[in-house]
């Protein structure tokens, strides 16, 4: 049983015996879906992860990317948009809403609030997931060579990449300079990679 779970269900068990039959309808039942919920999640995610046929990627010695890397992640970026219909506004949404909360922290989220939280954000960014396979694998990236590009592209535009905790990726190297050829690649389709911020900011 993975740990969290493990975990959670010692915390209901002790929520039941407290809380009773009403403890359990208020309580123990949203917070017993939350945690397998979640384990589910983690479950799916890896699983599409391991479905990227590329392995591996070698970074340049020079820390750079291509005029053609970055056509290759557009093309990527623009069939995971496409793929998303129209729920890539509702990714959008829920970003500004997460950065919201996490900006505010006033108070911690009642059980089931995060559960309503986690089912909406779960089912979009599994998703999103979905059609970033789809599309690294049509355009023969690896995980890790998407990250980089992903990064350096975001960077060259002066704006950080979140790094989602679902991912297994490194903080992004602001430092690093980037070419002026693909500084102004990159400034040409400003617009258009901003539109996809929210991906990036969910580490997809």
């Amino acid at each position: 049983m993975p740990k969290i779970l493990g975990g959670c269900l010692i915390v209901l068990l002790v929520l039941a015996i407290a809380g009773g039959v009403t403890g359990y309808f208020m309580f123990v039942k949203p917070a017993y879906e939350f945690a397998t919920g979640v384990t589910g999640f983690a479950t799916e995610y890896q699983e599409l992860n391991e479905s990227v046929r590329q392995r591996g990627f070698e970074r340049p010695a020079d820390g750079q990317i291509t005029p053609a890397q970055f056509q290759r992640f557009m093309q990527a970026q623009g069939e995971m948009r496409a793929g998303m219909e129209g729920r890539l506004e509702e990714l959008d949404e829920k970003w500004r809403e997460t950065r919201s909360d996490l900006q505010r922290r006033e108070r911690e989220p009642s059980i089931t609030e995060m559960v309503t939280a986690y089912r909406d954000l779960g089912d979009l960014l599994l998703e999103a997931k979905r059609q970033q396979v789809a599309a690294l694998n049509r355009y023969r990236f690896s995980l890790e060579e998407y990250v980089f590009v992903r990064n350096t592209v975001y960077r060259a535009l002066g704006e950080e990449v979140a790094v989602a905790a679902f991912g297994d990726q490194g903080p992004p190297d602001m430092q690093r300079q980037v070419s002026d050829e693909i500084l102004e690649l990159v400034a040409e389709h400003r617009e258009e990679i901003m539109e996809n911020y929210a991906f990036a900011w969910f580490g997809l």
